[in-house]
């Protein structure tokens, strides 16, 4: 083991194009997660998320495939970097997605903007070379057992949130199930993506990791709008980006077998955390501001917010 500790490839750099893919999907998700919660906004009846408003609305269906075209590259990112990589990259996608709304507002960013996204790009930066996250269980592929755990806990996440009423509270416990379970989601597919590459299409297609990543994605897919459609961007989206990492790494140490440096933790440690404050605030510094005039509604106003 030690000798495949010191052989092992880690980091941004032995995963440039992996990486690259994630960037990209995170610009996609981005894209996807604005649209789709300009539209949702307000569907919820009773806490309840109405699905046959939403598909008759072709905002939203375009942010679904704006969401799927990221999803496609997230997989193939998957295959080629560690889990420890490309899903902390994704959390970018909250500047990408800040950004847009800022446009659509037609207000410039503050400096809590600004600080926030500083924080963010710096944090991940300084997170992904101190950490070097690397695969060094080459053949570890969780059992099945393991899987269906993972996959129960993604359900279960959800489900209890999908409890929740409408407004703030509502919005942060949906988004933050579905950040677990699209953590979750993420580290099956890497295992079904392991499992293709050694044993064939017949035996990726029959593994647990592959219907559990299928049933924790849907699971994710659903939390999202729920999140989506109870309160504001400002809620649901930081909990989601923050969740998804906090879910995704230690997940990926347990049934993958990958690793962070642990010699830098000094480092990546307190990076993680001031990416995570980053996303807070970028998000959190949004609500309720709107362009004087626009004859709409704060968003802290238009979700019921409850706090």
């Amino acid at each position: 083991m030690d000798v495949a500790l010191a052989q092992a490839p880690s980091g941004v750099g032995a995963n440039w194009l992996g990486t690259a893919l994630a960037a990209a999907a995170a610009v996609l998700f981005a894209v996807g997660a604005v649209v789709q919660q300009e539209v949702a906004e307000g569907t919820a009846s009773g806490g309840k998320l109405n699905l046959r408003r939403l598909l008759t609305r072709p905002a939203w269906l375009a942010g679904q495939a704006a969401t799927v075209a990221g999803v496609a590259l997230q997989v193939v990112a998957l295959g080629l970097a560690p889990v420890s990589v490309v899903q902390p990259l994704l959390a970018a996608g909250l500047v990408v997605a800040l950004a847009i709304r800022s446009i659509r507002d037609r207000s410039l960013p503050s400096g809590t903007d600004l600080l926030g996204a500083a924080l963010t790009a710096g944090g991940l930066a300084v997170f992904l070379i101190a950490a070097r996250p690397a695969d060094v269980a080459g053949d570890g592929v969780p059992g099945p057992l393991a899987v269906i755990a993972a996959t129960l806990l993604a359900v279960a996440a959800v489900a209890l949130a999908g409890r929740a009423k409408e407004g703030a509270r509502g919005a942060l416990a949906a988004g933050l199930a579905a950040g677990i379970a699209m953590g979750i989601a993420a580290v099956l597919v890497s295992a079904t993506l392991k499992t293709l590459s050694r044993g064939g299409v017949g035996q990726a297609v029959g593994s647990a990791a592959l219907w559990g990543a299928a049933v924790a994605g849907i699971a994710a897919e659903f939390g999202s709008q729920q999140a989506f459609s109870r309160g504001a961007l400002a809620w649901s989206l930081p909990a989601l980006t923050v969740a998804d990492p906090l879910a995704a790494v230690p997940a990926a140490r347990i049934l993958l077998g990958e690793r962070l440096e642990p010699g830098h933790a000094a480092v990546w440690v307190p990076a993680a955390i001031v990416a995570a404050v980053g996303v807070v605030l970028l998000a959190r510094s949004r609500e309720g501001r709107r362009p004087p005039g626009d004859g709409r509604r704060p968003a802290a106003a238009t979700s019921g917010r409850a706090r």
